[in-house]
């Protein structure tokens, strides 16, 4: 492997793979030499120091090579478009021999209980430096789980232990369901985990693009989500999410609120703008979702009260459903507007006229409408002054969320005013890790 060998980007296949079944298992080109010291490095920590947390990658440098690799680097531009960061979140998971399985989960956004989103903005890379058998309990992935908040969702779908020789790596959609499977080998398993973050929105595909039209792949279990599936292709060639002629006449609003999780994802992605004119009926009907939301969000880990289906179908139509959102962004319900500020994040650039809007909301009562303001900003691709001294005086709100996420969105845009780089730098000596974290990323960005 040279040093200049350019990113091998992911062909329209493997595309097309990541978007229905949400991973990729890549094979990293580096030398073994490099994985076997990364292996007794990993072995070394764990016996000198115990798990170093976010520090395994200062104590096992190597590992950076990894992410440089043609391959991987070549996936990670391909998903994430290239200018893409690494996340200081990072860990290694040892998984011992003789330890029992992992309950299926989904991650959490590091110290922050994110809205889940079918977008790409988000990869987790999770590498083995030693070859791994289906007795080292290996990682287990459930394919197509990654657009999925409900664990009933799952009972159809088989999970996949995945198994590899040293350097493989698998590449995730963060919100994948997976766990560590049950360890019976006699051997510790090691697997590192590492986050990448998209700086920028796509407006072209950042893969090796040879064709425009999406092509269902035969092997996934469909579930009615092929609407879904082709909304994010097309996202990810920089065009609409939108497509009017994915348009299904016959879905209503109450088909968002079906007790089918699959039935509601579909509804959202072929709901026609029009559905939503009766906005007496709309704004009750989205009440009624937040109520029940909210309520399972006190009773589960990791859940957001802001997490709507309502959300989730505005996300879909873009640019046309703009005319609501600027309705539910005044709501009375802070959970409607918390929603509604975190779906023209999720919209993006075509959201971009809302980011006035989401300023004034950094001042709202709710810290969880602040919080997905904060996050909103750094995706509508407004970098302007206004928008970079908002996000820089949120940087000391009181709320955690509000502050770590302010930070991130200073690093995605990649531009601040100099009061701005002053508030970063005090961020950068917080008590609060993330908050602090994600101020020094920014300024190491910003000030090199």
């Amino acid at each position: 492997m040279s040093g200049y060998e350019a990113p091998i980007l992911l062909t329209d296949a493997q595309m097309r793979a990541y978007l229905t079944e949400g991973y990729l298992v890549l094979r990293s080109q580096v030398p073994g030499e490099l994985h076997a010291h990364i292996h007794r490095r990993c072995e070394e920590i764990f016996a000198s120091t115990g798990n170093p947390g976010n520090e395994i990658l200062a104590l096992n440098p190597a590992l950076q090579v990894i992410f440089s690799d043609p391959v991987v680097k070549g996936a990670l531009d391909s998903i994430l478009g290239e200018g893409h960061f690494m996340h200081p979140h990072r860990h290694c998971h040892r998984n011992v021999s003789g330890t029992p399985a992992q309950r299926n989960h989904r991650d959490s956004y590091e110290e922050d209980i994110n809205v889940h989103h079918p977008r790409s903005r988000w990869a987790m890379a999770m590498y083995y430096p030693q070859r791994v058998t289906a007795d080292m309990g290996p990682t287990g992935v459930t394919p197509g789980s990654q657009y999925f908040s409900d664990r009933e969702s799952l009972a159809s779908r088989q999970e996949l232990g995945v198994t590899g020789v040293e350097g493989t790596v698998i590449l995730v959609h963060y919100d994948i369901w997976h766990r560590a499977l049950r360890n019976t080998s006699g051997r510790h398993r090691y697997m590192l985990k590492f986050l990448f973050c998209r700086a920028t929105e796509p407006t072209a595909p950042a893969w090796d693009s040879r064709k425009t039209d999406w092509q269902t792949p035969d092997h996934p279990k469909d579930d009615g989500l092929d609407p879904l599936w082709q909304a994010l292709w097309r996202w990810n060639r920089g065009e609409s999410l939108h497509d009017p002629g994915q348009v299904d006449a016959g879905v209503t609003l109450s088909d968002l609120r079906s007790p089918s999780e699959p039935e509601r994802l579909r509804a959202a992605y072929t709901i026609a703008p029009r559905a939503f004119e009766p906005r007496q009926e709309l704004f009750r009907l989205w009440k009624t979702e937040a109520d029940q939301v909210e309520k399972s969000a006190r009773q589960r880990d990791h859940f957001s009260p802001c997490e709507h289906a309502f959300g989730y179908a505005l996300g879909g139509l873009g640019a046309a459903g703009l005319n609501v959102l600027t309705e539910a962004l005044s709501a009375e319900d802070w959970r409607i507007r918390g929603s509604a500020v975190d779906t023209a994040g999720d919209i993006g650039l075509e959201a971009r006229s809302l980011a006035p809007r989401a300023i004034d909301l950094l001042h709202d009562t709710s810290p969880w409408v602040r919080r997905n303001a904060a996050e909103a900003l750094g995706t509508l691709g407004d970098s302007s002054g206004e928008v970079t001294q908002a996000l820089g005086q949120a940087l000391t709100d009181r709320d955690y969320w509000v502050g770590h996420n302010a930070a991130l969105s200073l690093r995605k845009l990649g531009r601040a005013e100099d009061s701005t780089v002053d508030a970063l730098m005090r961020a950068a000596a917080h008590p609060e890790l993330y908050r602090r974290q994600n101020a020094l990323m920014a300024l190491e960005h910003l000030l090199r």
